[in-house]
């Protein structure tokens, strides 16, 4: 009787589906890599030319409650970092798989928690901060989803320039 118990739990276990990865996985952590090492280039031309015509985008500053949808929205964005810091350096913990956020289901998205470093521009104060980035890609390497999540405020304010007495 053991023996039977025994192969029923090693049958049942055996016969559970594993959720198989999303085809489109690997090629998008590449592609998540390339715009993270565009943006330690502070190539915003690069940058701007994967972002796709129709996009939603979660800024990670206060207040913001609303995502840009427009490519120019999220270019200013992305330029408004780029002009205000330098050495910037984003270094991933690690990149994970996305889930389509109706089906639940693997749908090719990446995520990826990380350290920022670099430093402001106009005071040469350099920061340190983590954040959590979400990237969706369409079938042909278009940025058409994404956000921030840290304190993109409370960076700024620590690493502005002094104010003058």
């Amino acid at each position: 009787m053991k023996k039977i118990f025994l192969l029923f739990i090693f049958f049942a276990l055996a016969s559970c589906d594993a959720p198989q990865q999303n085809p489109n996985f690997e090629k998008n952590v590449e592609r998540a890599q390339e715009w993270f090492d565009k943006w330690e280039e502070e190539d915003l031309d690069y940058l701007s030319s994967k972002i796709g015509d129709e996009i939603e985008w979660q800024g990670a500053f206060y207040a913001n409650t609303e995502y840009f949808t427009t490519k120019e929205d999220v270019v200013a964005y992305i330029s408004g970092w780029i002009g205000a810091m330098e050495d910037i350096n984003y270094e991933p913990e690690n990149f994970l798989p996305g889930v389509d956020p109706e089906t639940k289901m693997l749908n090719g998205s990446v995520r990826t928690y990380g350290t920022w470093t670099g430093k402001n521009t106009a005071s040469g104060k350099p920061f340190e901060v983590k954040f959590y980035h979400y990237l969706t890609f369409d079938e042909d390497g278009m940025l058409i989803n994404g956000g921030d999540y840290g304190d993109a405020t409370g960076v700024v304010m620590a690493v502005a320039p002094d104010p003058e007495s």
